[in-house]
């Protein structure tokens, strides 16, 4: 994401920086407002086109005129990129050191490690999953972009100077290069979406296709940009090919969502949008009256501190407190990151960049950078220094994942019966025949996801010693008697098909069905009719619990510490309470299923239960946004289920 005025060498396109400034936009109003814009993050892809263009331009003419060091040109980088990244960095970890919450900031601290290692791609692809945390709250997030583009720049010159130096073709190794990418991001994007938008390999053909107009501009290996004859009978094609590349680029903006298989074959919309603007030239009128226009070419310049500066102060308020940023917050945010990104172009880019002449400069912003790195990763394994808030930080390291691991829910929740290893990532081959076992002839069978995984603990304490309790209860599989089209962990289907064909074959007494949201989307009388015709006489479906944002406990540590209230109204989402509406007026009256309203028990006029037993820690509800805690999942079902089941089973005799 390099500014445009590399060298005097060159001539300046200020249509260029102009370019910059949309791209720029068009992500910070994403960013910002993403209801406004959905496909505003396009401006990346804006940026990796021009990137390729340039600093492929400059190796170009220096392999030209043999002039071509890869110390000059790293070290180039270095001055380029490395000062804006320090500041935004280093003030990044001190906000975080007075304002995070352990966990936080150990996450921040590795964010931190990744952004100076250039890395940050390869850390949020090792991040995602079932249990990552949502993009708002992580302020280094867009460094992802930046990696790539880094990524690119210790692979591309060493592949170009080997092949200038054998006097091979450099087109074909562009083409091949841009092929080879391009094809793996199409072959892989539906089913490998997140690491086809992460990995640089699936990423560089946006970069190669600047590349190839560089190599292509008709001048260009005479060490110019652009012809100084300009025929007349050119312009039109100019104009219209400008227009075009415009319109792409906000068609993508406006109609790619993310939804969409992105990159994909989506990408090209505004990769070859930004070719055809630069292609057209810098006389072409848009490029010539709208894209040089001076305030364009303003934010052009600043463009790249802008972009690391904004989504740091877009994302602290976000974490530092339970309600999202109004919207007079977010452009105050955006404000202060365009004063920020003048005074860091102005006071350090420039100076750094073009006035200093010493030597040293290089050496020593590698070695800040390499701080950044150690101070990051150390902060990450020494899990956010919770000592700057130890009761903050005890309660906080309670919950959580840390709580999955300390209360041994691997076992309670009963992760035998998850296709699905939440601890390595993986889809396995089968699951323990415990779980679709019967070790009597009374069978109570639990099928759903995550949220019929922490009823588990209860069930068994609960349920007579006579009951076998079976289960298959995969992360994120909501129970189904058909075929899901997106199956995004891969084993939903095939957890599904195996409860089936299990009931199908046990016929138990009854079955429990749980799912953590959008009860109403869930065909549940077609599945009941199925689970009747396989024998089963009793269906119970659990409704959703209340549900909130952000989680528990975190809410508490920043809105109601030292005071926990044992009822809550506020931050809880308020789809659960449309749902279990819904699942109450269709399942009233049921003969068919037995519908437990969890809202109703758990919330009330005064607002929903937060803790049992008076105790706020170990008796909270919930460990994460819903997730019931040991002692909630013995409340609800010996409250509210095991009354239902009974009923059942005197009935049944």
């Amino acid at each position: 994401m390099q500014s445009t005025q590399i060298s005097t060498d060159h001539h300046y396109r200020p249509d260029i920086d102009g370019l910059r400034a949309i791209a720029v936009t068009l992500v910070l109003i994403f960013h910002a407002f993403p209801e406004s814009l959905p496909g505003g993050f396009v401006g990346v892809d804006v940026f990796f086109v021009i990137s390729g263009y340039l600093i492929s331009g400059l190796i170009f003419a220096d392999l030209q005129k043999e002039r071509f060091s890869f110390a000059d040109f790293y070290a180039r980088r270095i001055r380029r990129i490395f000062p804006a990244l320090i500041l935004v960095l280093t003030v990044s970890s001190l906000l975080g050191w007075f304002l995070l919450l352990p966990d936080e900031y150990s996450q921040l601290g590795k964010h931190v490690a990744g952004g100076a290692g250039f890395v940050s791609n390869f850390v949020l692809l090792g991040e995602a999953g079932y249990f990552d945390s949502e993009a708002e709250l992580k302020p280094l997030l867009h460094l992802w972009s930046l990696g790539i583009e880094e990524q690119f720049y210790f692979i591309w010159p060493v592949l170009l100077f080997f092949a200038w130096g054998r006097r091979w073709a450099p087109l074909g190794l562009i083409l091949l290069v841009l092929a080879s990418s391009f094809g793996l991001n199409i072959d892989r994007v539906h089913e490998q979406a997140t690491s086809t938008y992460y990995l640089p390999f699936t990423r560089f053909w946006e970069l190669m296709i600047g590349c190839a107009l560089a190599y292509l501009s008709p001048l260009a290996h005479k060490g110019q940009w652009f012809a100084q004859d300009r025929p007349q009978s050119l312009v039109l094609l100019r104009n219209g090919a400008s227009l075009a590349g415009l319109a792409a680029i906000v068609v993508a903006a406006v109609v790619i969502d993310k939804e969409r298989a992105f990159p994909g074959w989506w990408a090209l919309l505004p990769t070859l949008g930004t070719f055809l603007l630069i292609a057209a030239g810098p006389v072409a009128w848009i490029n010539r009256i709208v894209l040089a226009h001076p305030l364009m070419v303003s934010v052009g310049l600043i463009s790249f501190p802008l972009y690391l500066w904004h989504w740091p102060l877009l994302s602290f308020p976000r974490l530092t407190s339970v309600d999202p940023p109004s919207p007079e917050m977010r452009v105050a945010a955006l404000g202060l990151s365009v004063l920020l990104a003048w005074l860091t172009y102005r006071c350090i880019e420039r100076p750094i960049r073009f006035r200093s002449r010493t030597t040293r400069v290089v050496p020593i912003l590698a070695g800040f950078m390499a701080v950044l790195v150690v101070t990051g990763y150390g902060t990450f394994l020494a899990d956010g220094i919770a000592w700057r808030m130890k009761d903050k930080a005890d309660y906080s390291a309670f919950f959580g994942w840390n709580y999955t691991m300390s209360h041994n829910l691997m076992v309670e929740d009963r992760h035998e019966c998850n296709f699905y290893d939440i601890i390595d990532h993986r889809i396995k081959p089968a699951i323990d025949s415990s779980c679709y076992t019967p070790q009597s002839d009374s069978v109570v069978f639990l099928w759903g996801d995550s949220h019929a995984q922490h009823l588990n603990f209860g069930l068994r304490s609960s349920l007579p010693g006579d009951v076998s309790l079976l289960q298959v209860s995969s992360s994120g599989c909501t129970p189904s008697a058909v075929d899901r089209e997106k199956d995004a962990l891969g084993t939903c289907n095939r957890a599904n098909r195996f409860a089936m064909e299990k009931i199908a074959a046990i016929k138990p007494d009854t079955v429990i069905l749980a799912q953590s949201v959008d009860h109403q989307s869930n065909d549940f009388d077609g599945l009941a009719t199925r689970l009747q015709e396989a024998g089963v006489d009793n269906i119970v479906l659990i409704g959703p619990v209340p549900q909130w944002q952000p989680s528990l406990y975190k809410l508490i540590l920043k809105n109601y510490w030292g005071a926990v209230p044992s009822r809550l109204n506020h931050h809880l989402r308020q789809s659960v309470f449309t749902t279990d509406r819904i699942m109450k007026e269709r399942y009233s009256g049921s003969l068919q299923i037995s519908y437990i309203s969890l809202v109703d028990r758990l919330c009330n006029a005064e607002g929903c239960l937060t803790y049992l037993d008076g105790n706020p820690k170990e008796g909270l509800i919930t460990y994460d946004y819903g997730h019931f805690t040991l002692p909630a999942s013995r409340y609800v079902v010996q409250n509210f289920i095991t009354p239902v089941l009974e009923r059942q089973m005197v009935a049944r005799h």
